[in-house]
Formats: structure tokens, C-alpha cells, sequence
């Protein structure tokens, strides 16, 4: 394996890690986002149902 073939590799090892960080800092900012959603949910009072038509008359995705 030549020099540039080695640094090429730890290049890509670098690159799988900051993107491996990058999905877990976006999925912890995911979660944080649902738990607001469903504070919101509960101080409007809707219910699941209600909750789920205003998701999808705003296009977003009911998960």
C-alpha cells in the first residue's frame, strides 16, 4: 500500500467519522424537536387525531 493510498484511507476514516457525529448531533436535535412538538400538542389541547390533520395540512411528516 503506497503513502497516498494510507492517507487517502484515514481521509475517508475522518470523513465516515464527522458525518457519524453530524447524524447523531441532527437525531439528538430531532428528538428535542418532538418533545417541543408534543409540549405544543398538550397546550393547545389537541388530540392525536387533531395533532395528526394539522401535521399533514402544514406537509409535514406524521411519524
Amino acid at each position: 500500500m503506497t503513502d497516498q493510498q494510507t492517507s487517502k484511507i484515514i481521509g475517508l476514516k475522518h470523513e465516515i467519522k464527522a458525518v457519524r457525529a453530524k447524524a447523531r448531533e441532527l437525531r439528538s436535535e430531532n428528538d428535542r424537536w418532538r418533545d417541543v412538538c408534543v409540549t405544543l400538542q398538550k397546550l393547545a389541547g389537541l388530540d392525536d387525531t387533531q395533532y395528526g390533520r394539522l401535521l399533514q395540512a402544514a406537509s409535514l411528516p406524521i411519524e
